[in-house]
């Protein structure tokens, strides 16, 4: 093994101190995160500061607590052997301070723990670093918990620096001198984060180096625990394998159980789903909860980084548990308990929930989309019925965001299955009529909407004929039959109003407020909409924020619908509460948000900020999606006026700087009026380049540029058209007005 050590500098230097601080310090950890290396590394660097010496103890091969003892003992030194070891320690502590390691505690916590507070009661000055995949929880312990190396995810070039990509190249170089790890940068990343950034797993395949080149390791990831393996070495990190199992055995026969089967999902869990998947071991809610947290205590479940409440696995353990379920022969069973569970959401979502309770819905399936794929998946495999029902599910999720042609083609095997229900069918091709019309094929998405109705029609089922209208609605506004949508509309509000239905009645005032709106009858829009808000806020918390209360998809799409309105009514107040809404709640719904982007550039043309209504319209515009009427009379007024107010050069490079933003970056501009620095919106651009930008928008010639930066005047004309065309710039001047668009001291005096 190299005897590089890489990475955890903060934990290198923040162990010494609090070793000296608190005595008793343990490194808590999964499997292979490197708990006895950074142990090991720590006792080399702090060995002068140590005059009593330091001793090193492994417990891995120690079965039987009253052992560990003697093993303290012998690691003092030989003529020890038979001693007590508390006057091994008292005796030793004569020779001043020392350090005592005890690696791979998770076993024998208990012993551990009180031999240790019996050891530290012999020997003030002496501190204690133990290893261990759970704390002790002895008197006095300091934890300090190890966590997977960071992702580098599109870091690009700068990857190179990151502990993973530097950690896999060292251990690459000790089988393959002189290897190169600029050229294999970026897949290095990609095999980093595919091993959860765990160093052991890291190692074990960077040793694979003098075989495969990472191009040709990346794909073999996918068996990870044949593959990951140190060759000739029988111990306890011999394989990726072996190390998880050594955690694995340490589980009750109940935690393991519960482990395997929370081991299918790949989108992490809570509470609602582990009891989805483990109703069969009949645990009650507090037995359950028990469990997990035992198993985050253990570090074979880690908590989530970013939500609440909610838990994951490592990838590496993940493949582990899969394999054990599927020994087992609980995999299949416990793949239908998912669906079965997923399969109720898309139930009571077909039903048309309104207020809190849609938002509830929707904001768990949002959370739980990769394990809703990962149940798709597994019920094609199996050729269940819940196939077809996880369908519509995955593609309500999918349609909300900017990406429709997965969910069409998904709904389009369901449509044509000879398989699939009446109702599935149905609603499978009232959600394609839609996705059509937004993909710019008004014509589809009529021919759709219509067969998705005869086939809801003799259903007797109110809220698939709703589902079904409603898109009929959609498709003739689409096709410019705005008069044949409003009496689709008009028959469902009718009909609904006869039922206990709000949010089937909500969603077609919605759309009878778009149509409305397009047919010039805003004060009819405006009655609709508010209606429609007025029924969604009566089912929802008055006493949480507006970004809470309307955290779904239909409100998001309510609210832009009203944004609209009050634009066309010249209530900007109002506009601007929904608009801002629809940026800050947690659920992205990709309409929405464009139609919110498209609001406050008519809001800035209204102010005269005519450069941000550009560059928001511009953004709005390549984000989009096609035939959206409000989009493509409102946006054309701003742009053709604001580019009269700012002349065509401002207008073409406000327009192209809108172009290249993301969403992110135009939810916060829209926000804050923040742009992202140059260097992170345009990382094509060296920081010469950039350097040079800036002095030609400070007005300066070539041989001034040359003169102030060092360089020569060809350089500069060089670096010149190099940025002109990584910017898509047509002249000098674009590249002035670009860079003074985007300067820090710019956005400043904008906010």
């Amino acid at each position: 093994m190299s005897d590089l050590f890489v990475g955890r500098d903060r934990e290198l230097a923040d162990l010494p101190e609090l070793l000296w601080r608190r005595r008793l310090v343990s490194l808590v950890g999964p499997a292979g995160v490197g708990k006895t290396r950074l142990a090991a590394e720590t006792a080399h660097r702090v060995r002068a500061a140590y005059p009593g010496g330091v001793w090193w103890v492994d417990l891995s091969s120690i079965r039987r607590g009253w052992l560990i003892g003697p093993a303290v003992s012998g690691a003092v030194g030989q003529g020890n052997a038979g001693r007590d070891v508390k006057q091994v320690v008292a005796d030793a502590v004569e020779a001043g301070a020392f350090l005592l390691v005890m690696d791979n505690c998770e076993h024998l916590l208990d012993d551990a723990a009180a031999i240790i507070t019996e050891l530290r009661g012999a020997a003030p000055q002496m501190r204690i670093l133990t290893t261990s995949r759970e704390a002790l929880h002895a008197p006095g312990e300091s934890i300090m918990p190890l966590w997977p190396l960071p992702s580098t995810k599109g870091y690009g070039k700068a990857a190179r620096g990151a502990d993973a990509v530097r950690l896999f190249a060292a251990r690459a170089g000790d089988v393959q001198p002189g290897f190169d790890t600029d050229a294999w940068v970026g897949v290095i990343t990609d095999i980093c984060d595919r091993l959860d950034g765990l160093p052991l797993a890291i190692e074990f395949a960077a040793r694979q180096s003098d075989i495969f080149t990472p191009a040709q390791l990346l794909p073999r990831l996918a068996e990870r625990l044949v593959f990951l393996t140190e060759r000739g070495t029988q111990d306890l990190h011999a394989s990726l394998r072996s190390a998880i199992q050594w955690s694995y055995d340490l589980l009750s026969e109940t935690a393991k159980a519960v482990f395997a089967r929370l081991c299918i999902l790949p989108g992490g869990f809570d509470e609602h789903t582990a009891a989805a998947l483990t109703d069969d071991l009949e645990l009650t809610r507090e037995k359950l909860w028990k469990l997990l947290t035992d198993l985050v205590r253990k570090s074979m479940v880690a908590i989530h980084p970013s939500q609440s409440g909610r838990f994951r696995i490592l990838e590496s353990l993940r493949a582990f548990g899969q394999e054990a379920l599927t020994n087992s022969k609980q995999l299949e069973a416990t793949q239908i308990r998912l669906a079965d569970w997923l399969v109720s959401y898309e139930h009571r979502l077909a039903e048309n929930p309104w207020g809190d309770q849609l938002t509830a819905l929707v904001n768990q399936m949002a959370i739980e989309l990769d394990n809703v794929r990962y149940g798709l998946d597994a019920m094609a495999k199996l050729d269940h019925p819940h196939h077809a029902t996880l369908v519509l599910l995955l593609s309500r999720l999918l349609t909300i965001g900017p990406e429709l042609s997965e969910a069409n083609r998904l709904l389009g095997e369901v449509v044509t299955s000879p398989d699939a229900t009446a109702v599935d069918r149905a609603s499978a091709g009232a959600m394609m009529a839609i996705n059509a019309g937004r993909l710019g094929d008004p014509e589809g998405a009529l021919r759709l909407a219509h067969d998705a109705a005869d086939l809801a029609q003799p259903l007797n089922d109110l809220d698939v004929v709703t589902a079904a209208q409603t898109s009929v609605m959609v498709a003739l506004g689409l096709n410019y039959d705005v008069a044949g949508g409003l009496m689709v509309g008009a028959g469902l509000i009718d009909r609904l109003r006869l039922t206990n239905r709000p949010g089937a009645l909500g969603r077609v005032l919605n759309l009878q407020a778009w149509l409305l709106s397009a047919s010039g009858d805003i004060d009819g829009a405006y009655r609709a909409i508010t209606e429609a808000i007025s029924i969604h806020e009566a089912l929802a918390d008055q006493t949480a924020p507006m970004s809470v209360r309307f955290a779904n998809e239909w409100a998001t799409g309510m609210l832009q619908t009203g944004a609209q309105l009050a634009i066309l009514r010249g209530d900007d107040v109002t506009a601007t509460e929904y608009m801002t809404t629809i940026l800050t709640t947690r659920i992205y719904h990709h309409n929405a948000v464009v139609g919110a982007l498209a609001c406050a550039a008519v809001l800035a043309a209204r102010e005269g900020d005519n450069e941000r209504a550009l560059l928001l319209a511009a953004g709005a515009i390549r984000w989009g999606h096609q035939n959206d009427y409000f989009r493509d009379t409102q946006l054309e007024a701003v742009i053709r006026t604001a580019r009269h107010a700012v002349g065509s050069a401002k207008a073409q490079i406000a327009t192209k700087l809108g172009r290249t933003l993301t969403i992110s970056q135009l939810k916060i501009y829209t926000l804050t009026n923040a742009l992202p620095a140059s260097n992170e919106q345009h990382e094509v651009l060296t920081a010469r380049e950039h350097q040079v930008a800036l002095q030609v928008a400070r007005g300066l010639t070539n041989a001034q540029i040359a003169m102030r930066l060092a360089i020569s005047q060809r350089t500069v004309a060089s670096h010149l058209a190099r940025i002109r065309s990584k910017l898509d710039l047509n002249s000098r001047v674009e590249v002035a007005l670009w860079t003074e668009l985007t300067r820090p001291g710019k956005r400043d005096e904008q906010a």
